[in-house]
């Protein structure tokens, strides 16, 4: 019994001591997390509404850099080769804006389209997805006689 005791003592013991370092290696984490770059956009999301097959439309999200370090957009990627994102070259500073912008070309693409573009910078929330969605009217083909 006596010796349950002590076995049970020292299994405390030892739990105790790892979850102290824990508790210091989560307030490092969220330390380090505090001190970096944070996107935030106004709008993840956009709607087209409807538009001919063939039509070219573009929109832009806007985006601040709410961090403590400048802020690197690294890489815009598309989901499709008919969506054309562009990115700031330069790195955008603490507490300012920027954009992303994006073209959809609807050729060959009749129907309901829901398209996305990932935003992979330097922030603490690093991968941002954006997405819209258009609904391409198919053109009306010219009859020939």
């Amino acid at each position: 019994m006596k010796q349950l005791l002590i076995s049970a003592g020292l299994l405390a013991g030892i739990a105790g001591i790892g979850c102290s370092g824990s508790d210091s290696a989560k307030d490092k984490n969220a330390s380090a997390m505090s001190d970096s770059a944070k996107i935030e956009f106004g709008e993840i999301s956009h709607n087209f509404g409807e538009i001919k097959e063939g039509e070219v439309v573009s929109t832009v999200y806007k985006f601040k850099n709410t961090g403590t370090r400048p802020l690197e957009i690294l890489d815009v990627q598309v989901s499709c080769g008919c969506t054309v994102a562009e990115k700031p070259e330069k790195p955008v500073g603490v507490g300012q804006t920027g954009e992303i912008k994006v073209n959809f070309n609807s050729e060959g693409k009749p129907g309901v389209n829901k398209k996305y573009v990932n935003v992979i910078s330097n922030a603490s929330n690093s991968n941002v997805a954006l997405s819209f969605s258009v609904i391409v009217n198919m053109k009306e083909e010219v009859k020939t006689n």
